[in-house]
């Protein structure tokens, strides 16, 4: 009996160990694969987290700058344009300002050598002309009086004459 216990039991421990191998096997098995699909599942979260991060950091980076560079052509574009309409407008104010100046200042060198020439000649000659009117006037005024004192005298004189010498004749 005790040999066959023993026999038993033998048996037994072996089939025991071998179940227990089995099952130690298996249950290692899924442990191992669970726990190796956790840390892959979180390595790769990170890894892909990383990645991810660094991809869209270049993305946006790269995007961004052609964003900033359309923008600020355009708001280059608009602000050139801006400033050339305003710099228009401050030339055409400018240059109506410089040329009202300009012109004030042409016309009067103009109207200063116009009366110096033509028209200082024009004056002095419509001057000279009613000066000498007004002299020849006068002139002509005191000249006939004397001529007139003269010639009456002359005729009085004659007259006179004719007269005594009729008178003494009688």
């Amino acid at each position: 009996m005790e040999e066959v216990m023993e026999e038993v039991m033998e048996e037994m421990m072996e089939v025991m160990e071998e179940v227990m191998e089995e099952v130690m096997e298996e249950v290692m098995e899924e442990v191992m694969e669970e726990v190796m699909e956790e840390v892959m599942e979180e390595v790769m979260e990170e890894v892909m987290e990383e990645v991810m991060e660094e991809v869209m950091e270049e993305v946006m980076e790269e995007v961004m700058e052609e964003v900033m560079e359309e923008v600020i052509e355009e708001v280059m574009e608009e602000v050139m344009e801006e400033v050339m309409e305003v710099m228009e407008e401050v030339l055409e104010e400018v240059m109506e300002e410089v040329m009202e100046e300009v012109m004030e200042e042409v016309m009067e060198e103009v109207m200063e050598e116009m009366m110096e020439e033509e028209v200082m000649e024009e004056v002095m000659e419509e001057v000279m002309e009613e000066v000498m009117e007004e002299v020849m006037e006068e002139v002509m005024e005191e000249v006939t009086e004397e001529v007139m004192e003269e010639v009456m005298e002359e005729m009085m004189e004659e007259v006179m004459e004719e007269v005594m010498e009729e008178v003494m004749e009688e």
